[in-house]
């Protein structure tokens, strides 16, 4: 496997089962993140870096609930079709879109196509660098 310099193929290398989890938000409420997969090997390095950048990809019919973030975060569709709302604004996208979530924005995703959707996504670390928000407090498989 490359070190630095990745192909598409090399990068878009995602593990090998959909997982889905209740995460808690940032108001402490919980949210659900349903029929997703991660990278196998995220590029070094990014979780030591003042702004995080991922990729999420979710199966047919994968949802990730309503929730804000303490920073604005930047999203890039790579693959398939999604129903994505920030704020009161929906919308149907596919690859090529961009989609803005400003900071305590509530933002949603829903694959609603019949292939995985992946996204790029960008953002700042949490303001508190204590924030438990965004983190898994009930991993599980889906059913």
């Amino acid at each position: 496997m490359p070190k630095y310099i990745f192909t598409e193929d090399e990068w878009l290398d995602w593990s090998d089962e959909y997982t889905s989890a209740t995460l808690v938000g940032l108001d402490g409420e919980h949210y659900d993140q349903l029929n997703h997969v991660s990278l196998k090997n995220p590029p070094a390095g990014i979780e030591t870096y003042d702004r995080f950048i991922g990729v999420n990809t979710f199966a047919p019919g994968g949802v990730y609930e309503s929730h804000p973030h303490e920073t604005s975060m930047f999203y890039y569709v790579l693959k398939g079709t999604a129903k994505m709302r920030v704020g009161d604004e929906e919308r149907i996208v596919g690859k090529g879109a961009w989609v803005f979530t400003p900071a305590g924005l509530p933002h949603y995703t829903e694959n609603v196509g019949d292939d995985d959707m992946a996204y790029i996504l960008f953002g700042g670390n949490p303001k508190d660098p204590d924030s438990k928000a965004h983190t898994a407090v009930a991993p599980r498989r889906p059913a």
